[in-house]
């Protein structure tokens, strides 16, 4: 394990969680004017601070195990750092709860329900200490002496680590759960979206599922090798090789690419994700991958500006 550095820390927990947010800034304008025809500042606000929290808090925790592995000093050493990065995802939080203020209800409603399992991603779930904790405190209520079995100490769940699931999390998030926050927030109905051409939010939702789903399985191939060391079950240690996962990604933008023909933006983001799929290995730096990340934002990027220029 390398020395813990200034900027390994500053980079994992300010800079990748901006980066990270930038795609929902693209995506998020984009579905909040394919809905209303206009650029709301709100959901755009939401769907970026929930992204900076969501993976800044994360990879906080990350960098308090890595220290904590080397010892008193370098923790202490550090402690300016977390301060800064809890300062951070406090401003971010702010910021997210003042927006919330500003929203229906319901838009409220959505946003916890598609952001708490975000932030449970690396806790440990220990679902007989739960049950037991809740059976406690339902007999509480009735004055009760009731005895209770000690909780078997099982592995505890860690969502993350569960095959598969980080994908499938992160693409219905942002698939599923950016369009419906911005939705709630607009106060439009499906019916009335604006969908300018070549853009439908339907076809959006579907393109941004899968495009996600394909970049976080990306990223396990580029961890292949120390996957297999560590003994972390993810999709491509599990088909036992990154090829099988390349040809089927491949398949899949393909299929996305086929099936929105008649969107161009669509049809380039979907090439070039595949272009990537081949590019990219294990061996490629992880500074590489960011373009897998942005394949939409690129353009979406490419569409406003175009769009904006008069040239559509």
């Amino acid at each position: 394990m390398n020395a813990p550095t200034t900027s390994t820390f500053v980079s994992s927990v300010v800079v990748q969680p901006l980066v990270v947010a930038v795609s929902s800034l693209v995506l998020s304008s984009l579905m909040s004017y394919e809905i209303s025809g206009q650029l709301d500042w709100r959901p755009i606000t939401i769907c970026v601070t929930s992204d900076i929290l969501a993976v800044g808090i994360d990879h906080l925790k990350d960098q308090e195990v890595i220290m904590n592995a080397w010892g008193a000093t370098v923790m202490k050493r550090f402690a300016p750092l977390f301060q800064l990065g809890r300062t951070f995802m406090a401003l971010n939080a702010l910021l997210l709860v003042i927006t919330l203020l500003q929203s229906p209800p319901k838009a409220v409603f959505l946003t916890a329900s598609f952001a708490v399992p975000a932030f449970l991603w690396a806790t440990p779930l220990d679902f007989q200490r739960i049950g037991a904790g809740l059976k406690r405190f339902i007999w509480s209520n009735y004055d009760q002496d009731v005895e209770y079995d000690s909780p078997k100490s099982n592995k505890p769940l860690i969502i993350k680590e569960v095959p598969g699931m980080k994908a499938i999390f992160d693409g219905t998030i942002r698939g599923c759960g950016m369009p419906l926050i911005i939705q709630s927030v607009l106060q439009v109905s499906w019916q009335s979206a604006h969908n300018p051409p070549p853009w439908t939010i339907m076809e959006t939702i579907i393109w941004s599922t899968v495009n996600r789903i394909c970049y976080c399985i990306m990223t396990d191939v580029r961890d292949y090798n120390d996957d297999i060391q560590t003994g972390i079950p993810t999709i491509p240690v599990l088909l036992g090789s990154p090829l099988k996962v390349r040809l089927i990604l491949t398949v899949v933008q393909a299929a996305v690419m086929v099936a929105f023909l008649h969107n161009p933006f669509i049809v380039a983001s979907s090439c070039f994700a595949i272009a990537l799929v081949w590019i990219l290995g294990k061996d490629s730096p992880k500074v590489y991958f960011r373009f897998s990340l942005h394949s939409q934002s690129i353009f979406i990027v490419i569409y406003a500006v175009m769009s904006a220029l008069s040239l559509l």
